[in-house]
């Protein structure tokens, strides 16, 4: 470069340029680390799928490098004269993020979350982390990272103003900058329509947040939710293959169970809190309750309704939901409902079109035969039709049926604007009143067991799809109460009890498989939970939803994201101070539970 007299500007102007070509070659560099994500989470199902893989990556991370030059490299261009001292911070720089870029693929692979403050704690502490170990070992490419950045650097120095005479560098930023505008676009387009192959890559890159414009384009009409719902249910499932669920295929006993012949009735009350079982709010449950097996300390898988469902007929934590969902995954019990060819009767007055039914638990019975759907508008009907269903049930062959009973005014309970003590205790009034009426709905599906003469002849598994809180949502009662359940069993050739281990959800399909269906699989071959009747030394159940996931534990709870947010508190509401000893017990804890979170994913 011909000095001009004005030194400082030609030498900033030559650093900048330097910087805008060594930008372009670490964009070249993240971009072939970076797929190592693609080749962790699997190609998309489609060819379009595919391509947005490979776009969304091009143009994510060239923008990630827009930025570190804009905010970094730009500046210090003015900051620091020296070309030598500034080529060498902008190496460290480098060096720097694609070490992190490396770790963070590895903690993908792992465990399907990006590097965040709770992952970080894990890589301190490696000593209590086996599989932290190989994750540590990449810091051996920092080394190698910085003599590679180093050796380029000096190349690009050497070449800068040749390379910058080509005039290629606009093409370039054109292409990487459309590619950055198409992948969002293409996002919006996926979003709206719920293209499942792209949607399913919202979280695949970090620090990835892709635009959506559901809302605002429904808003103007240029979207029809009622037609997209529509196809998305009606669509068959792209990809049954992404979970190895089970893990093995299922073996059954040669000689029946005791239970074999026994028809299995399940009860779901929507958003049922534990403490409603009791002789004011449910006296007819209550009653049931002292000549069954009664499981008082018990959890919901999920804080809402619908994952609660699925937690439920599957024994899986949500993480599963989507990969379920999506590519309509029938669970294991219901697999084994349909080889039996047992008449299926399926009860209630929200429909079945919501995807914890029709896209999941009851997906395969499209070409089940004996399968029975009530049409009803109201709990009332529910059990009208079911006691016209099992007048038509043969003695002689086991049945199951689904009853799912609702809360008519659920949705004034979930409004998540802050309440008064006054609207708190007006809702918790109408509340308890609905709670009221159920019970009074469950004791005449109980009347029509023993007026049919099947009573004695049917498991009776009564409980609530997840609990309930009056107070203002995110809040410490909604950690306390949004997943506390009661659990009632009536199970004929089984003696009457109170049991006050810790249960879940995730427990019935387990005990049912292993009782009534005489499975020899052991139970973390198809489930996350445990029989109920096998005594276990639980230290903590879990729940939450899709985002957040909630650890019960006798003395704690602890709420924690996949972006590394983590909180305890206590059973009184009140927050647990973080220090070194709760740290260490926090990392024992979600090993265990990343684990139960990874089980049954694709290797």
């Amino acid at each position: 470069m011909v000095e001009t007299g004005h030194k400082f500007h030609d030498n900033v102007a030559k650093n900048v340029t330097w910087a805008h070509w060594f930008t372009f070659f670490n964009i070249i560099a993240i971009s072939l680390i970076s797929l190592r994500y693609i080749a962790y989470s699997g190609l998309a199902d489609t060819g379009l799928g595919i391509t947005y893989q490979f776009i969304s990556l091009i143009g994510h991370f060239s923008f990630l490098a827009a930025v570190v030059f804009g905010i970094l490299l730009f500046p210090l261009a003015f900051l620091i004269s020296n070309n030598l001292i500034y080529r060498l911070v902008s190496i460290l720089i480098a060096t720097t993020a694609i070490t992190f870029l490396i770790v963070d693929t590895q903690i993908f692979r792992l465990y399907e979350f990006h590097l965040n403050p709770l992952i970080w704690q894990f890589l301190q502490k490696p000593e209590q982390v086996e599989e932290i170990y190989s994750i540590n070992l990449h810091y051996i490419s920092i080394p190698i990272t910085f003599a590679l950045e180093a050796f380029f650097s000096i190349i690009l120095w050497k070449k800068v103003r040749h390379i910058h005479a080509k005039q290629i560098g606009k093409p370039i930023a054109l292409f990487l900058f459309a590619s950055f505008v198409l992948s969002h676009l293409v996002y919006i387009w996926a979003d709206a329509t719920q293209y499942r192959p792209i949607t399913h890559q919202r979280s695949l890159y970090p620090l990835s947040y892709p635009m959506t414009a559901r809302t605002f384009l429904t808003k103007q009409g240029w979207l029809n939710e009622d037609a997209i719902q529509k196809s998305e249910l009606n669509a068959l499932g792209t990809n049954p293959k992404v979970l190895n669920y089970p893990l093995q295929d299922l073996t059954y006993a040669a000689e029946p169970t005791v239970s074999a012949n026994y028809n299995i009735l399940l009860v779901n009350v929507e958003s049922l809190r534990a403490d409603m079982l009791n002789p004011q709010n449910m006296p007819h449950l209550q009653t049931l309750s002292d000549t069954a097996i009664n499981f008082k300390n018990h959890f919901s898988g999920a804080n809402n309704s619908a994952q609660g469902v699925f937690s439920l007929l599957y024994s899986l934590p949500n993480s599963y939901w989507d990969d379920i969902t999506d590519n309509h995954i029938a669970p294991v019990f219901m697999t084994k409902i349909v080889e039996e060819q047992r008449p299926i009767g399926l009860f209630s007055s929200i429909g079945f079109v919501h995807p914890e039914f029709l896209q999941s638990s009851f997906s395969q019975l499209k070409q089940a035969p004996k399968v029975y759907y009530s049409d009803a508008a109201n709990n009332n009907q529910v059990v009208q039709q079911w006691e016209e269903w099992i007048k038509t049930q043969q003695q002689d062959t086991p049945w199951f049926a689904y009853v799912y009973l609702e809360q008519q005014n659920d949705h004034l309970f979930a409004q998540p604007t802050k309440k008064t003590i006054p609207e708190q205790t007006e809702q918790l009034t109408l509340y308890q009143s609905q709670v009221h009426a159920i019970d009074a709905k469950i004791q005449r599906l109980i009347d029509s067991l023993k007026a049919q003469k099947s009573y004695q002849d049917t498991i009776i598994v009564i409980t609530g799809t997840n609990g309930q809180s009056f107070k203002e949502q995110n809040t410490n009662d909604t950690l306390i109460s949004g997943a506390s359940v009661p659990m009632v069993i009536v199970w004929p050739d089984k003696l009457p009890r109170t049991i006050y281990e810790m249960t879940s959800h995730v427990d019935l399909m387990p005990t049912l498989m292993q009782d009534v269906f005489g499975v020899e699989n052991p139970t973390n071959q198809f489930s996350s939970g445990y029989s109920l009747f096998t005594k276990q030394d639980r230290d903590f159940v879990l729940s939450g939803d899709s985002n957040n996931f909630v650890i019960y534990e006798n003395r704690r709870i602890t709420q924690f994201s996949g972006n590394g947010d983590i909180d305890s508190i206590d059973w009184q509401g009140n927050y647990i101070e973080q220090n070194a000893d709760n740290d260490a017990s926090n990392i024992t804890l979600l090993i265990d539970v990343l684990s139960k979170l990874r089980r049954f994913n694709q290797k």
